[in-house]
């Protein structure tokens, strides 16, 4: 008979991410978006966007855990709403000092 002992020891898993990580991902995250909705939404958007979501979604977290992931998602559903929204179109600055 083979015995098999396993050590226990008093790792854990952390209970908040690392920053670093989440910077991490985060990069990963608007490098994919920004590859997504090219030439539909400017890369600049893009980021901003992102940024914002996690923003958002921080301000309102007990648990940081899953904010990466979150934050795509819910970075994905505005980039997809404002490129499905009809074209802004710019004013010529003429017309607004007839006005």
């Amino acid at each position: 008979m083979i015995t098999v002992t396993i050590p226990l020891t008093d790792h854990h898993m952390p209970t908040t991410p690392s920053p670093l990580m989440q910077r991490h991902v985060l990069a990963r995250v608007t490098d994919t978006l920004v590859r997504r909705f090219d030439g539909t939404v400017a890369p600049a958007e893009v980021r901003a966007t992102v940024e914002q979501a996690f923003a958002d979604l921080k301000a309102d977290a007990r648990i940081t855990t899953y904010l990466p992931a979150l934050t795509e998602h819910e970075a994905t559903r505005r980039l997809e709403a404002l490129a499905a929204a009809p074209a802004r179109t710019a004013v010529p600055a003429t017309q607004l000092s007839a006005a």
